[in-house]
């Protein structure tokens, strides 16, 4: 009696070969690669748009800041005030030099947490986004001279996500463009007018 089965070939096709596994192993890998490659790419891009959205808000609030400070610029009866303003007397005394700006505890600090919530100097708070100041007094614009101030406002913050120094001088964010990202905002303010 013959033992041997009728079809031999079909018995060798019912299992898959050594080189079949391999190269579907192969293709899974390549995908899982592309898939994880994706993810990283969308993860970076995710914390790339949160910081320019982050120091966007901060550089709004910083504008607001300096509006409100500007309602202490209104010279009295002819008397210059600009100097009892918190921030804009920088006009005068470093006019067109970036600068960071002094901690103010009822109005604002130039250090900001993750969350960007103003982190003053008694906060033991990681700080993730700092600010620059640099001011312009225009010499005569409109009818009274030396009525407008343009404010230049950056917000910066490390690009690899390490704690952002706030002390670094504003030169040497100025240098270094690969390890800091930056927001600029510019606007401007005019003296309060009041009437004598």
């Amino acid at each position: 009696m013959n033992t041997r089965s009728p079809h031999p070939s079909r018995a060798r096709r019912a299992g898959y070969t050594v080189i079949e596994v391999m190269v579907a192993l192969g293709i899974l890998a390549l995908g899982a690669s592309g898939i994880i490659a994706l993810q990283r790419a969308t993860a970076v891009s995710g914390t790339q748009a949160r910081n320019l959205a982050m120091a966007n808000l901060i550089a709004q609030s910083w504008a607001e800041r300096i509006r409100v400070d500007a309602l202490q610029w209104n010279e009295p009866n002819g008397l210059p005030d600009l100097s009892e303003t918190d921030w804009l007397r920088l006009a005068e005394t470093n006019p067109d030099q970036r600068l960071i700006p002094e901690e103010v505890p009822t109005m604002g600090s130039p250090v900001a947490d993750v969350l960007g919530i103003d982190a003053y100097s008694a906060d033991l708070v990681t700080s993730a986004y700092c600010t620059h100041l640099r001011f312009h007094r225009f010499p005569g614009i409109m009818s009274t001279p030396g009525t407008l101030i343009r404010a230049d406002i950056r917000v910066f913050w490390r690009r690899d996500g390490s704690p952002a120094d706030c002390d670094v001088t504003p030169s040497a964010v100025d240098a270094q463009p690969d390890l800091y990202g930056a927001v600029y905002l510019t606007t401007s303010v005019m003296r309060n007018k009041i009437r004598d």
